[in-house]
């Protein structure tokens, strides 16, 4: 009898420790599996420094302080109004009006499979990219006029003398209009691309010419295109000079001559 209860001990211990030993497998192997699909670990640019979503961007004001100073006559019977912090000015069926733009959220492509593929057939020679990108493929706002002006309220960032002196590996911000790329679903804010041996970054922006004014002592700058924009889509953001860097929200619009008119465009009182 008790060589038979030995017995059933013995059995019993072999198949608990094979259980632990099956669960110890199956834990490890999740691990390394959490390990290959973890977004964070470093794949094939090791030494590219991770592209900061939280970048300071249009829609965080500097610690100027934002005064509401509406009624600032800006020609044609129309006002800056009190409310919003940028506006298309445009000519719609020959009468002037402002429209509202709203910031949108900019996420990062990191394009896993197609750099890993391109990485294996041309290593050390293909450079990586990531893009920074837009849901949707058309902006709600749509402007008609391809000599619109942009005006922004309580950002003191604008072109200066000291922005040439700035470095592009630094934090520095310029007020930028950009062309954006519309693909299927997806609208391609800018590209950036990394060297695999020193992760050396550059970013492509189709960044459009204009010229960026105070309006007197007031919190709002007025943003003109230096040329007429083409029909397309656009947005105003605050570009860093890090070439791995971005703006994590950007305003955007388009300019089309055939839209319909925008709802809550504000026109001239008189």
């Amino acid at each position: 009898m008790i060589s038979r209860l030995m017995g059933i001990w013995r059995l019993s211990a072999s198949l608990a420790a094979k259980s632990v030993l099956v669960a110890f497998v199956m834990f490890s192997a999740s691990g390394i599996s959490a390990q290959q699909d973890d977004p964070d670990r470093p794949h094939i640019s090791h030494r590219t420094e991770p592209i900061p979503q939280d970048e300071p961007s249009l829609s965080s004001p500097t610690s100027v302080p934002i005064h509401t100073t509406p009624g600032i006559p800006i020609g044609d019977g129309l006002e800056l109004p009190s409310h919003g912090h940028v506006w298309a000015r445009e000519d719609f069926e020959g009468r002037a009006q402002l429209v509202q733009l709203k910031f949108v959220t900019t996420e990062v492509n990191s394009h896993t499979t197609s750099n890993f593929l391109k990485t294996q057939a041309a290593p050390f020679v293909y450079k990586p990219k990531r893009s920074i990108e837009i849901a949707g493929a058309r902006a709600n706002v749509r402007l008609h006029d391809p000599s619109a002006s942009i005006y922004i309220r309580g950002y003191a960032i604008s072109a200066s003398d000291d922005a040439a002196d700035a470095p592009e590996t630094s934090t520095h911000m310029d007020l930028t209009l950009v062309k954006i790329e519309s693909k299927k679903d997806r609208r391609i804010v800018s590209t950036i691309a990394f060297t695999q041996i020193t992760g050396k970054a550059a970013r492509s922006n189709q960044i459009i010419a204009a010229t960026i004014e105070q309006l007197g002592n007031s919190e709002w700058q007025k943003v003109t295109p230096n040329e007429p924009l083409p029909p397309g889509e656009y947005a105003l953001m605050c570009l860093p000079r890090g070439q791995n860097l971005f703006s994590g929200r950007v305003f955007d619009f388009a300019i089309d001559p055939k839209a319909p008119a925008n709802a809550k465009a504000i026109t001239p009182s008189r």
